[in-house]
């Protein structure tokens, strides 16, 4: 996705693939016509092979909706509509191939004339062909266009990576329990329609690595508290494969309740299909009630952790 093209507009095509064309003088031939013929021949295979491969570039370089992992395609079909997406780039892509035909068209035509004013009406009628051609298209490029910019800002996240989602109220500790598992190697990436951001972690151990991903403002508060563009969107973490662990801090410290968190840990057990692991943040300060518990103060439990969370990796690249 980061491979996108800049989509110009139809103006900017129109005006970049005419101005080379312009600058085309062929040279002197003692045959005037021969001369004339050649050159409007080499100004319309001009104007066709700067906007013809560049339609079909941006064509290529988008993904196409068919072989988008799903977690994209979610947020693709939020923010525009699947089908618009794909009717512009098909859209796009049959100008792009007119381009090639018509230009085929008029130079043959062009080798068959005779008179030099037929051959510059020729070139001329390719040239307003061509221009209505790519207006057509104008709304499709401006789509691509926006979709582009949108796609760049999606977290990269790797749907196909062995991911383990770290939910839990604010406070419980998420953030510093992924700096603490990752070494501090964390990158930071605007979540759609949310004002929030993920953290996203890599582990690496022989030769499996590990996704982690931190939600904060994402999987923290029920979901009625939210709109339904932010519900739906929170909702494609559903296709990524991997596990949630959810944090619980029973030391009173992060100002919510054990049954506020246990709420929270069944909504989300519920709405998401995934193994959902219940992880006891701030041991060093609260009397053990889970399998796993962590302190990221003093690093207790951060070695289990981390081998549960390899053995779980193993799993899901098992079942992959």
């Amino acid at each position: 996705m980061r491979q996108i093209p800049t989509i110009l507009r139809s103006d900017e095509i129109i005006n970049k693939s005419l101005r080379k064309a312009s600058k085309i003088e062929e040279p002197y031939d003692k045959v005037f016509e021969n001369r004339i013929r050649k050159e409007n021949i080499d100004r319309i295979a001009t104007v066709e092979s700067v906007a013809a491969p560049y339609l079909m570039k941006i064509v290529k370089k988008f993904p196409a909706i068919e072989k988008m992992h799903p977690f994209y395609e979610d947020f693709i079909d939020l923010k525009f509509g699947v089908d618009n997406y794909k009717i512009a780039l098909s859209n796009v892509q049959w100008a792009g191939q007119k381009l090639v035909e018509l230009a085929t068209e008029n130079i043959n035509q062009l080798k068959r004339s005779k008179k030099t004013f037929e051959m510059v009406n020729i070139r001329k009628r390719y040239y307003g062909r061509f221009c209505s051609v790519i207006e057509g298209i104008e709304k499709d490029l401006l789509l691509l266009g926006e979709c582009r910019d949108f796609l760049k800002t999606l977290p990269e996240i790797n749907p196909d990576q062995p991911t383990f989602i770290i939910a839990g109220m604010p406070n419980v500790g998420k953030s510093s329990l992924l700096n603490s598992l990752t070494r501090n190697d964390v990158k930071t990436a605007p979540y759609p329609f949310t004002t929030q951001s993920v953290y996203i972690g890599h582990m690496m151990e022989e030769d499996v690595r590990v996704q982690l991903v931190d939600t904060p403002g994402i999987l923290d508060r029920p979901m009625a508290e939210r709109n339904e563009l932010e519900r739906r969107s929170i909702l494609s973490l559903r296709d990524i494969k991997g596990i949630i662990l959810f944090l619980m801090d029973y030391s009173g410290t992060s100002g919510y309740s054990v049954e506020q968190q246990m709420n929270l840990y069944e909504e989300i057990r519920k709405t998401f299909h995934k193994k959902v692991f219940k992880i006891q943040a701030k041991i060093d300060i609260s009397q053990k009630q889970e399998d796993i518990a962590i302190s990221t103060y003093t690093g207790e439990g951060i070695e289990q952790l981390r081998n549960f969370i390899f053995i779980n990796a193993g799993e899901i690249i098992g079942q992959q």
